[in-house]
């Protein structure tokens, strides 16, 4: 009789403390699986942004700062540590890769101004710490529906930087203030008046017109 009553006691101590343990703020694995991995956003706008780049490029999602960069040479421990605790807790939204060698082409980040106002403020470190690392970093908003053609546009001015082509020239290239300004008159043949003023302030210019001005004879 007392066995069983110990019995008795042990278990309902032990599923109190089970109870407890699955209740206390302080358990150590207090999760449960999301419904969705993505916003109905991020999944348009990542099957958009797939059929932009074409094969050329992997789109990654949900890259961490800390991933994309490196604290470079001759920065002190202190500041390194510091630099890279704040990178570890700032991500981006899609991350740009070249398929072949997977080098790194770029970072995108939806900026959502409805509801909670996703990324709406720009965040100073990760904008500072892209530019340092000299990674191209595009923030797009949110909206009902995007074209190919706009993803396309902006990922190639921005983050490519696809050039423009620009018109070449042959010879040499004088700077601006080095170039003399046509005469309004140029082009323009001068009346009988005019000419016959200009003879009498240089006759031996005028002798050398009338040579060249008159005809061959074949």
């Amino acid at each position: 009789m007392s066995l069983i009553l110990f019995s008795l006691i042990t278990l309902v101590v032990v599923v109190a403390l089970v109870a407890n343990r699955l209740t206390n703020n302080s358990y150590p694995f207090p999760f449960e699986r999301k419904s969705t991995v993505f916003t109905a956003a991020e999944k348009n706008f990542q099957s958009l942004l797939e059929q932009a780049v074409g094969g050329k490029f992997r789109v990654l999602n949900r890259v961490k700062i800390a991933d994309l960069i490196t604290v470079r040479h001759g920065v002190s421990a202190k500041a390194s540590q510091t630099a890279l605790n704040n990178a570890n807790h700032k991500y981006v939204d899609f991350v740009l890769c070249h398929r072949d060698s997977m080098q790194l082409a770029g970072a995108i980040d939806l900026v959502d101004t409805n509801g909670k106002g996703y990324k709406v403020k720009k965040d100073w470190f990760v904008s500072g710490a892209l530019e340092a690392a000299n990674i191209p970093h595009l923030r797009i908003k949110v909206k009902g529906s995007y074209t190919l053609n706009e993803i396309r546009t902006c990922i190639n001015n921005r983050i490519l930087g696809v050039p423009v082509a620009e018109p070449k020239f042959k010879g040499r290239v004088l700077p601006a203030p080095l170039v003399k300004a046509r005469s309004k008159n140029t082009g323009v043949i001068p009346s009988a008046s005019t000419a016959r003023a200009k003879q009498k302030q240089n006759p031996l210019a005028a002798k050398l017109q009338a040579q060249q001005l008159t005809p061959m004879h074949h």
